[in-house]
């Protein structure tokens, strides 16, 4: 398996996460706040997202490490 892909592509896809949750709060600020909480909610299940692909993300560069010092 090519964890180096994989964890590549985690980064990628927390990149494009992490930016639409910026442009969520950005937007958040020119809302009523009845729809503000809404965008809230998204963004903290964005937010716990972002995090479980920076974790897997890790977890894949170091399994890569490991199975480089096997060879």
């Amino acid at each position: 398996m090519c964890y180096r892909k994989l964890w590549a592509q985690y980064l990628r896809d927390a990149e494009i996460v992490k930016t639409h949750i910026k442009s969520l709060k950005k937007s958040q600020k020119d809302i009523p706040e009845e729809k503000s909480k809404s965008i809230k909610y998204r963004i903290d299940i964005l937010y716990n997202i972002y995090l479980d692909l920076i974790h897997t993300a890790k977890y894949l560069e170091k399994k890569c490490e490991v199975m480089k010092r096997g060879k």
